[in-house]
């Protein structure tokens, strides 16, 4: 039996200014032996392998013109003037250069386009967010950002999940240079139209606006636009614009070779401000609010029909019915354990159906729901190739809150396994994902109508679903790094490994359509039953003691007489 080893639990839980539970993702990763052969590099890092969102980044600010943009030229220069200031904590700021600008650039770009202060926190987790927005966002809020993921995710991810999986000091160079050649103007570009570029120079928002129904401590305000509050600290880490300064701040720093999760460096608000920002007097905050007015326009029509036609074509190559993509799951993950326990790891139709008898939900956000979930599927099957489905070995739902042996802000987590070559610590590729929801946090947005953390600048998506997409964001960012296989052999190996798992290896806490977990409404019933017998009893209790020494007195009162 092969042994899972944990080399790496690493949870990101980001607080709120509201009371509402931020869903996190806890990353368990988990090197396991690879057999087999390979012409490709290993490696002991993780980041060698799970690194879409590297190459996110550099598609985004690809696509503006943030490179020529006065104010963030001035920011830079403030910066490097300033660094002994700003990086007081820090060990080293050799990297910190004007020569090595662009590393800021690419990371101020990437908030700008995906606005999401979680998705800040790595690499990971900004795959995961764009993911998230780039299916999930309605057509009536699609802009001029979703445009340039849609670009992203269509035109550019396909190709070089099929062509440069692995390693990426094996890949890397040839994954940039394919993004180069879609931005080229020369007769060999690989594009049809001309990409969408946002425009971080505009002075206005454009007259037909998106309404991106933002509202914070900030009102409406949103993104570049949000000032760091002087002087009060405990808002800092709710200022759009102080985040997105710390990350890019962050990456600088680091020269962007490695996924740094942004708490790693402390920042002092007031001292970004004045050393930046505000700086001899010159005020940049009007500068930084316009770089947000190009998110007002709206998504193109080619665009729009662009994303529709790959939904459609999604749909007619994959799965029509939610029932059949059901079915076709409950058989591909079937599983038997060394100790003759059988099922399945995914069977999506018995884990709704037993959260619509838990929760009680109406027929109508059971249709949504199956059809979200239905749409990401077929979405993400298109996209990553045949060899996906030998990949995703579980995507279970849970009553509990908290997740068991997660932190209780945690409302989902996915786990990424990794062969490693035995005997050594050196990673060769990633083997399997599986994700496991707490589905309170979905009951929770259904009376909210909209997602509360996506109006504060939290999460990139409005809709309440969304931990959903974003989860499977992480399983697709992490099969980049899956040495390819051809389909006899990926199906024995992820055979193997859902024999060693089962259900139980994979959650050991209770599961919707797998455990018998008692009616949500019948357990309030029960609760309030058990509480009025209780409570009945304590006062029978009380009265019976009342009576008793009632009688005591009385028989006393009649031996005294």
């Amino acid at each position: 039996m092969r042994k899972f080893q944990t080399i790496l639990n690493s949870l990101l839980v980001f607080s709120s200014a509201t009371t509402t539970l931020i869903p996190a993702t806890n990353f368990i990763i988990q090197p396991v032996p690879y057999k087999g052969s390979s012409s490709g590099s290993s490696s002991n890092n993780i980041d060698d392998f799970v690194y879409s969102g590297y190459l996110l980044r550099y598609f985004i600010s690809k696509s503006s013109n943030i490179s020529t943009n006065r104010t963030v030229k001035t920011l830079e220069q403030n910066i490097v003037n300033n660094k002994a200031i700003i990086y007081s904590t820090a060990r080293s700021t050799s990297n910190v250069t004007m020569q090595n600008a662009n590393v800021f650039e690419t990371a101020l770009m990437a908030s700008i386009v995906n606005i999401s202060i979680y998705g800040m926190g790595s690499w990971k987790e900004f795959f995961a967010e764009t993911y998230s927005k780039w299916i999930t966002t309605p057509d009536e809020m699609k802009n001029k950002s979703w445009e340039i993921l849609n670009n992203f995710f269509i035109d550019i991810y396909p190709y070089l999940q099929s062509n440069n999986f692995g390693a990426r000091p094996d890949t890397l160079q040839n994954s940039l240079q394919y993004i180069d050649k879609y931005f080229s103007n020369s007769t060999t570009s690989i594009t049809v139209t001309k990409p969408a570029v946002y425009d971080t120079t505009l002075t206005m928002k454009p007259s037909d606006v998106v309404d991106l129904q933002y509202q914070s401590l900030f009102g409406t305000r949103f993104g570049l636009q949000q000032e760091i509050p002087n002087k009060y600290v405990n808002l800092w880490n709710n200022s759009y614009t102080y985040n997105a300064l710390k990350t890019s701040l962050i990456m600088w720093q680091t020269n962007a070779t490695k996924d740094v999760t942004n708490d790693v460096m402390r920042f002092n608000g007031d001292v970004l401000q004045d050393n930046i920002i505000n700086f001899n007097g010159n005020n940049l905050s009007a500068g930084l609010a316009n770089m947000m007015n190009d998110s007002y326009t709206k998504a193109s029509a080619v665009s729009l029909k662009k994303y529709q036609d790959f939904v459609q074509q999604a749909t007619q190559s994959h799965y029509s019915s939610f029932d059949k993509l059901d079915s076709d799951l409950k058989k591909l993950t079937k599983y038997e354990t060394i100790n003759y326990q059988t099922g399945s790891t995914i069977f999506l139709k018995d884990s709704v159906d037993a959260m619509r008898n838990y929760y009680g939900w109406e027929d109508s956000t059971v249709n949504s729901f199956e059809k979200q979930i239905l749409n990401l599927f077929n979405i993400t099957y298109t996209m990553t190739g045949d060899n996906f489905k030998y990949f995703l070995a579980g995507f279970l739902f849970s009553p509990d809150t908290p997740l068991v042996n997660q932190a209780g802000q945690t409302e989902a987590f996915t786990r990424y396994d990794f062969y490693r070559i035995p005997g050594t610590d050196q990673i060769w590729s990633s083997s399997i994902a599986f994700i496991v929801f707490s589905a309170k946090g979905f009951n929770n947005y259904l009376k909210s109508g909209i997602s509360q953390e996506y109006q504060m600048g939290w999460w990139s998506s409005p809709n309440i679903f969304t931990a959903l997409d974003h989860e499977m964001g992480h399983a697709v960012d992490v099969y980049y790094g899956m040495v390819t296989s051809d389909p006899t052999n990926a199906a024995k190996k992820f055979s193997n490994i859902l024999n060693e798992l089962g259900i139980k290896g994979e959650y050991s806490g209770n599961v919707f359509g797998y455990d018998n977990i008692i009616n949500n409404t019948k357990a309030s019933a029960m609760k309030i039953a058990l509480i009025v017998i209780f409570g009945v009893f304590c006062v029978s209790i009380i009265i019976a003691i009342i009576w008793s020494t009632a009688r005591r007195k009385a028989t006393r009162k009649k031996t005294d007489d």
